[in-house]
């Protein structure tokens, strides 16, 4: 049953779950879970069962790995922590340190501890931290490794969420002006915000970066009529931002696009959903 005890490890790290942690929720022990990973023990019929269901696939998946026969299972939670702010924080402190970003090294225990204690909307209470340390990672695997960049998406929040000004801000001028732009004015309209940060090559970066983000968790911790009214705003003036930014800052026309395709994805499924639901199911895909 070598097929069965990778497909074991398989979807438990999918799940990000560690062997204890499966072993407690089975009420079987620690030792028994290993066994099964590493084929040396095949679990009872019962607790393959358990093992489905505890994982969100069928019994035919687990014995056969026919992915066909594996239903999405609604049981398992939709949730906007998708990695973990430690982990994050270390990675984006050690690219940091050995790339020579001055900027993003006093950003980043800036932003921990302007936003300690807040948390992120939703019934989880992840720590916000985890959104703007999402965003900064987010950068940098699209290679977007531009120091005023990765530290004002560390601080793009914190001015509207923590009662700083910019000028309170331990980094430099280029960096302040992006968080300035960033941070939402009830004296400007939505033409005014989204304009000038179309004019600023950091801010407009970063906050196609956020709602790529938001977008991307919304499902999780979201009403349908805030999704709707977010899926509105991001098509009426973050669309043309993207298009805007694929114009003026060539030199990211590639980040610009897998952006744009992650961000209008996700936009186009839920949208499919939302109209499906309203139909009461009975809207049908051409796939």
């Amino acid at each position: 049953m070598v097929g069965l005890s990778n497909r074991l490890i398989q979807i438990r790290k999918e799940r990000h779950l560690t062997q204890a942690e499966v072993a407690e929720k089975l009420n079987v022990s620690f030792q028994a879970v290993s066994l099964w990973e590493r084929g040396e023990t095949v679990p009872d019929t019962d607790k393959i069962v358990e093992l489905a269901k505890l994982y969100g696939v069928s019994c035919d998946f687990l014995l056969r790995g026919e992915w066909e026969s594996a239903p999405i299972s609604f049981e398992l939670p939709l949730t906007d922590r998708l990695f973990d702010e430690e982990h994050m924080y270390t990675y984006v402190k050690t690219y940091a340190s050995l790339n020579g970003l001055t900027q993003t090294l006093k950003a980043l225990p800036c932003a921990r501890k302007l936003h300690e204690g807040q948390v992120r909307k939703g019934t989880e209470q992840i720590p916000y931290i985890n959104h703007p340390l999402v965003v900064a990672c987010h950068a940098l695997s699209l290679g977007l490794d531009n120091d005023d960049i990765i530290a004002a998406a560390l601080l793009h929040d914190v001015c509207e969420d923590c009662g700083v000004t910019p000028e309170d801000l331990p980094v430099g001028d280029g960096v302040r002006e992006a968080v300035r732009l960033l941070t939402r004015n009830s004296t400007k309209t939505e033409e005014e915000y989204f304009g000038s940060i179309g004019r600023n090559e950091a801010a407009t970066i970063v906050k196609l970066l956020d709602r790529c983000n938001n977008v991307s968790g919304m499902a999780g911790c979201f009403s349908e009529s805030k999704m709707v009214r977010y899926i509105n705003e991001t098509e009426k003036w973050v669309y043309p931002l993207l298009q805007l930014a694929k114009s003026e800052y060539p030199q990211y026309s590639n980040q610009i696009f897998l952006i744009k395709y992650h961000m209008t994805s996700v936009i186009s499924s839920l949208k499919f959903q939302l109209l499906k639901h309203s139909c009461g199911g009975k809207i049908k895909s051409d796939v």
